[in-house]
């Protein structure tokens, strides 16, 4: 894959549906992560840093790594970075149960942000930017009207790998390319080890199915059988999350919206 051409095609879509909205700023959070690092890269280039407006939204057990990376990340694309500790508004949710699960904690945070995002944008004249790839839209690997919310997604044709030969190609922050993915809900909470399967694997299984519209017995004598049942249930189960925004076009083999009907079809 050209990996700079794709990027082109990202910011060249970002800024045709930007420009279509008469916002004057692109809001987007911050975590310290590929994904919403390479959407920041990706609008900087579109509008120029001083339209990208970075919210880094840390809860008390967020780690100082993040925040690193964050900054890291601002001075080299030259964006505004400003932090809001949602961690009195989340805490005014979570204490409202005794037995609260870590899910549960994780989507108020994620839901907390949300609001601070759509609020900045209503008060900087501006539209909230998304930061799901396609591999976590696919798995509803996100919290739907949390950090699945945006008005436009750069990312979301991309799958995770994908983000990566694309971050490459923008000159990302080393450290953000090389650490493990995580959505820093938790001390030492890792996306693999929540999902329990690599992005390897997902991806390479994911798109088998949809890019080489692989049979489920074609697939079985690729992987394990529980692997593809496991991501296939996931895909199936977690398609009411798929209420997507503008998804920014990537080049990429005229690439087709999300449709989770060929899932349903591969005994076919």
């Amino acid at each position: 894959m050209n990996y700079s051409e794709i990027l082109d095609n990202l910011v060249l879509s970002f800024k045709n549906a930007f420009d279509k909205t008469g916002a004057e700023n692109a809001v987007i959070g911050i975590s310290g992560g590929i994904d919403s690092a390479l959407a920041c890269a990706a609008a900087c280039k579109a509008l120029g840093a001083n339209k990208v407006k970075g919210f880094f939204m840390p809860y008390k057990t967020s780690s100082e790594h993040s925040y690193n990376d964050a900054n890291k990340l601002s001075e080299k694309y030259g964006f505004k970075l400003e932090v809001v500790d949602i961690s009195v508004a989340a805490d005014a949710f979570i204490n409202m149960s005794s037995n609260i699960t870590p899910l549960r904690k994780g989507n108020i945070m994620a839901r907390c942000r949300m609001v601070v995002l759509f609020d900045k944008a209503a008060e900087l004249s501006g539209v909230v930017i998304g930061t799901s790839n396609r591999t976590e839209l696919l798995l509803g690997y996100g919290t739907w009207y949390g950090d699945t919310a945006s008005g436009i997604n750069i990312i979301g044709e991309l799958y995770k790998r994908e983000v990566y030969g694309v971050s490459g190609a923008a000159d990302m922050v080393e450290s953000i390319m090389t650490k493990a993915p995580t959505a820093d809900l938790w001390p030492g909470q890792t996306d693999e080890a929540e999902l329990g399967l690599t992005y390897e694997l997902i991806d390479n299984i994911l798109y088998d199915i949809e890019q080489q519209h692989l049979c489920k017995d074609e697939l079985y004598k690729k992987y394990d059988k529980e692997s593809v049942d496991k991501i296939i249930k996931r895909v199936i189960s977690n398609s009411f999350k798929r209420r997507t925004p503008f998804i920014c076009q990537s080049g990429i083999n005229k690439r087709c919206a999300i449709d989770e009907n060929i899932f349903l079809n591969l005994d076919k």
